[in-house]
């Protein structure tokens, strides 16, 4: 998601215009009769509290360091979102109504862009659809499959490893040219993702003894990596038309296999509890965390945000631990400090 120069030469405009109106307005004399202003104090307090609730909002919206971190804070709630309900929330009806809950939301905003780029998007039908129906339907169904059997902890350690895979997997399937750093910094994050995947015995890797929780992790990291590299040659268009096309797609993709859970296992009433977590996933980690990141690129650009691209981990390992009670080992510092080390070095060397 990216910010758009037009809207906001838009929004511009309007703003100058309601001023140029307000302008012209005659101001209304100030009654000065006594006990006037002091018939609705109640009032003056509530305007009070209203302009500091705005003052606050403009300020976060300028301080790319707390926008940065809300948004890492978000992100890194999905996996334990998704660990927390694993017994009240299938994978596929959570990965669903996820992107459900998403394209409600983001609809109203991108109809009017939507409906100018159909013919764009039906020329490129064929290529939106694959990257929608692997990139969003897929992905988020493994991330969520893969809690079913890993800790929230593995999971996201091993989701911190997308910054150098992205940055790998054009070399795979474009044949881009590759510095040998740059491919040193990707074998350290492979021996990190190995280092937790045999719990600090890379000596016993074997297929059967590997978990299949992580094996699935690492399976959506690749697919996420490989939707990065295509989304580049994604077709000219407002970036809430390509948010639209994409998350309906997604949600087309997981309706087939959504219908035939609810078949096998029928249709439940959810607790409170399952909608909440449903309402969070859809809004916070899908859209509110895109936003409030995209603001901060627009703000410092693109390069000094890499250090930042860590602290969903962070986060997450630091209420996976107190709130689902799970362990933080030492195989997991050292595969971790492997993995943030690759990203460091590779964006120095980047930068």
């Amino acid at each position: 998601m990216h910010f758009s120069p037009d809207a906001a030469q838009s929004n511009h405009a309007i703003h100058a215009t309601r001023c140029t109106i307000c302008k012209r307005r005659p101001r209304r004399k100030r009654d000065s009769r006594p006990g006037i202003q002091r018939e609705h104090p109640e009032l003056q307090g509530l305007d009070t509290g209203t302009s500091n609730t705005r003052n606050l909002a403009a300020n976060l919206w300028e301080t790319p360091a707390l926008l940065l971190c809300l948004a890492s804070f978000f992100w890194a709630l999905n996996p334990i979102v998704g660990r927390a309900v694993k017994d009240l929330l299938s994978p596929v009806t959570l990965a669903f109504w996820r992107w459900v809950v998403a394209l409600v939301f983001v609809l109203p905003f991108a109809w009017r862009h939507f409906r100018a780029d159909l013919p764009v998007i039906f020329c490129a039908w064929r290529f939106l659809g694959l990257l929608g129906a692997f990139g969003v339907g897929l992905f988020s169904f493994l991330v969520y499959q893969s809690l079913q059997f890993t800790t929230a902890t593995n999971n996201l350690l091993l989701q911190s490893t997308m910054p150098v895979m992205t940055l790998l997997m054009p070399v795979v399937i474009f044949r881009e040219r590759l510095s040998l750093i740059f491919l040193g910094c990707a074998l350290l994050s492979i021996v990190g993702i190995v280092w937790i995947l045999t719990k600090g015995q890379p000596g016993d890797l074997r297929w059967n003894a590997l978990n299949i929780g992580d094996i699935l992790a690492v399976s959506a990291v690749f697919l996420y990596s490989a939707y990065a590299t295509f989304l580049r040659r994604a077709p000219a268009m407002h970036h809430l038309s390509l948010l639209v096309a994409l998350f309906g797609v997604g949600t087309a993709a997981l309706s087939v296999p959504y219908a035939m859970h609810l078949l096998i296992t029928g249709l439940t009433v959810p607790s409170p509890t399952a909608v909440a977590s449903l309402l969070y996933v859809g809004i916070f980690p899908s859209l509110v965390s895109y936003a409030l990141f995209n603001r901060a690129v627009a703000l410092i650009g693109s390069g000094r945000v890499g250090i930042y691209m860590n602290l969903p981990s962070v986060f997450g390992v630091l209420m996976a631990v107190p709130l689902l009670g799970e362990r933080f080992e030492r195989y997991h510092l050292i595969g971790s400090l492997m993995v943030v080390g690759s990203i460091f070095l590779s964006r120095r060397v980047k930068n």
